[in-house]
């Protein structure tokens, strides 16, 4: 007596629920340890920029009041007094070769460098989490005014780039003068 179901030269029919289920997809959460660094997310001539958030100390609003100090570089808008303290405020336009805007946006307390000042930033964009392997070298078409400041690029979809600052060099070339 042979087997009329499965012949040897035919495919084994399959019922769609079986295969379906089969092929579903698997909806537990793998926790993966991706190494993450903190970026804080800010504008500055409409372009969007990024600093580290462990070189950021403190998010300030933008309305404190700002005492001009005669004599300094054009990158350097004055000065404010924070808690007892006087902190140099910065505006970062000059040393990018970006054009300078009156917009009061905010400001950032960045230390790095050896010193801690004031950023004027434009407009805040969010603090977030950034896994390490979705930060790209910097590119060799970034402006030449650019190039030394870029550490790496953020690119979170295919129309948004953000630019990640070296706040180091940013606070060694405001050191030696440039911008």
């Amino acid at each position: 007596m042979t087997d009329t179901k499965h012949h040897t030269n035919e495919p084994q029919r399959v019922v769609l629920e079986e295969a379906l289920e089969h092929n579903a997809v698997d909806h537990t959460i793998v926790d993966v340890d991706e190494p993450c660094q903190q970026l804080v997310l800010f504008r500055l001539a409409g372009q969007r920029f990024a600093l580290p958030g462990k070189a950021v100390k403190e998010i300030l609003s933008g309305d404190q009041p700002v005492y001009f100090v005669p004599g300094l570089p054009p990158s350097t808008e004055g000065v404010i007094h924070l808690r007892g303290k006087v902190e140099s405020l910065i505006t970062l336009q000059p040393l990018l070769g970006l054009p300078t805007s009156d917009q009061r946006g905010m400001i950032l307390l960045v230390s790095a460098g050896g010193i801690r000042s004031g950023v004027r930033i434009e407009h805040l964009d969010d603090v977030c989490d950034v896994p390490l392997s979705s930060l790209k070298p910097a590119p060799e078409t970034l402006p030449s005014e650019l190039r030394p400041y870029v550490s790496a690029l953020w690119q979170p979809d295919e129309s948004t780039a953000t630019a990640l600052l070296d706040a180091d060099a940013l606070f060694s070339a405001y050191q030696q003068g440039l911008g």
